[in-house]
């Protein structure tokens, strides 16, 4: 199970501006946003449209340069992708040309590595999602969720410290998505790995973090940050309990004081 004992600060936001300047006038995206995210955490990033949360994440991800403040992951800062760090998007982005094996090897060549050496690792990702009668299939074949399963798979080939994850059940069923909540979850107790998830969610946010980023937009900053307390392995029943909903509620609240209803 993830432990956050030693309160590692992996990844540090602070002071974090980002402007941009290509239309008529700057525009703001985000103002000060400041956050640690501890080694092995599970915070969930949650507000409305335009509150500047896929900004955020294609910071974070090195996809996107800031205008100022500082963000650093393991000390480094960052300022191109960070090789110890996976990244899921909403659009799982797979190669349709390629099987469900070399899509999810395809991490490997991305960084230079030779893919057979990652062959075993990626058998045993797609094994842990589901997907062992599936290596030699297309992602034209798959549905949604298994395509997105796939997606998870190549982001963790490498073992990174930091997974990113933007929104990645958005476009999902309820069913399915309730399904890959249950398996996040249980993934993410066994590697012990450190996550950041965006969603729109406040249920999903609640239900997967270990904390909730609450983020408000005009410019986009962090409006409060509430810590979860809920009992781990949580059933999806959690949902159901007047805890997981005192939870929900208050979130809800703090977007109304904020204008977001």
């Amino acid at each position: 199970m993830a432990n956050v004992a030693q309160q590692t600060a992996l990844l540090v936001i602070e002071g974090l501006n980002k402007v941009y300047t290509t239309g008529r006038r700057p525009v703001t995206a985000l103002q000060d946003v400041s956050l640690q995210v501890q080694q092995g955490e599970f915070v969930s990033v949650v507000g409305p449209s335009g509150c500047g949360k896929s900004t955020l994440m294609r910071c974070l991800a090195g996809l996107e340069p800031i205008t100022s403040g500082r963000l650093e992951m393991g000390r480094q800062a960052i300022t191109a992708p960070p090789e110890d760090m996976g990244v899921v998007f909403q659009r799982d982005l797979l190669m349709e040309w390629r099987d469900v094996l070399s899509n999810v090897l395809a991490a490997a060549e991305f960084h230079g590595l030779k893919p057979k050496a990652y062959a075993e690792r990626a058998k045993e990702l797609l094994a842990l999602f589901g997907l062992s009668d599936f290596l030699d299939r297309y992602p034209r074949e798959l549905s949604g969720g298994m395509r997105q399963r796939v997606s998870i798979c190549r982001a963790l080939l490498l073992d990174p410290q930091l997974l990113l994850m933007d929104e990645p059940f958005g476009a999902l069923d309820p069913f399915t998505r309730d399904a890959l909540n249950a398996e996040l979850q249980r993934t993410w107790m066994a590697t012990g790995k450190t996550v950041v998830f965006i969603t729109h969610s406040i249920s999903e946010a609640v239900y997967l973090g270990s904390r909730v980023v609450m983020m408000a937009r005009g410019p986009g900053r962090i409006a409060d940050v509430l810590d979860i307390a809920l009992e781990r392995p949580r059933g999806l029943e959690v949902r159901e309990t007047p805890e997981f909903g005192r939870y929900v509620g208050r979130i809800r609240e703090t977007f109304r004081q904020l204008g977001a209803y």
